[in-house]
């Protein structure tokens, strides 16, 4: 039952849950501190070992990624039913997998040099597992709010971001097999997964969240 307890929490995973979304949409600070790579490379690449800043892009997964798991810790005792508890370690999971990604930095970066193979960068391939895991657990938590808002209020913005992540499925299948500025793609996906993590609490309010008894 939505108490005045779950309320304040409620409030605070909003306010924490956008300034995760802000923290981990760093890519747009990558044209001030490192426009070099910013122009060429993925956003990875950005906190690569020895790129200049790379310990501020670092610490801003990291603080994304612990704002993530917070907010899924705040929520998590509204008692809203299984989905939902599924739908928060989903993105539990996505905040903590987006922090280990950041504390495994890329030791080479591609656009700028040639780079050995994966077999000589045991940390990359962990790098890109955490990476590829995380995208994985998020979308997944997109898919069950939609699912469950489906013919609920909410619905409309929740088929948005589906088309959202069909269009960036869109974006790098032509990436992948034509020369071009693939990083705009993946700058593109950054921001949808920003704009979701800063959503996910506002979309799991419950209808009566404003509707709290006097007596509680």
């Amino acid at each position: 039952m939505f108490n005045r307890r779950n309320g304040l929490n409620l409030r605070i995973s909003k306010v924490l849950a956008v300034a995760a979304g802000l923290a981990y949409c760093s890519w747009p600070l990558g044209y001030v501190l490192n426009p070099l790579v910013s122009r060429r490379g993925l956003a990875s690449e950005l906190a690569a070992l020895h790129q200049p800043y790379n310990w501020v892009f670092i610490a801003l997964d990291v603080v994304a990624g612990a704002l993530i798991v917070a907010v899924s810790r705040l929520l998590w005792h509204r008692g809203d039913g299984r989905a939902n508890k599924v739908v928060l370690v989903n993105f539990a999971l996505f905040g903590l997998l987006t922090a280990i990604d950041a504390l495994l930095p890329m030791s080479c970066e591609p656009s700028l040099t040639t780079c050995p193979s994966l077999s000589h960068q045991p940390m990359l391939v962990l790098h890109g597992i955490a990476s590829i895991t995380a995208s994985i657990c998020l979308f997944i938590s997109a898919v069950l709010v939609w699912w469950q808002r489906r013919n609920q209020t909410g619905a409309t913005i929740m088929s948005a971001f589906m088309v959202g992540w069909i269009l960036f499925g869109i974006f790098s299948l032509y990436f992948l097999f034509r020369p071009g500025p693939g990083y705009l793609a993946q700058h593109y996906y950054i921001t949808l997964c920003s704009v979701w993590t800063a959503a996910l609490p506002f979309m799991l309010e419950p209808r009566n969240a404003r509707i709290v008894s006097a007596g509680r």
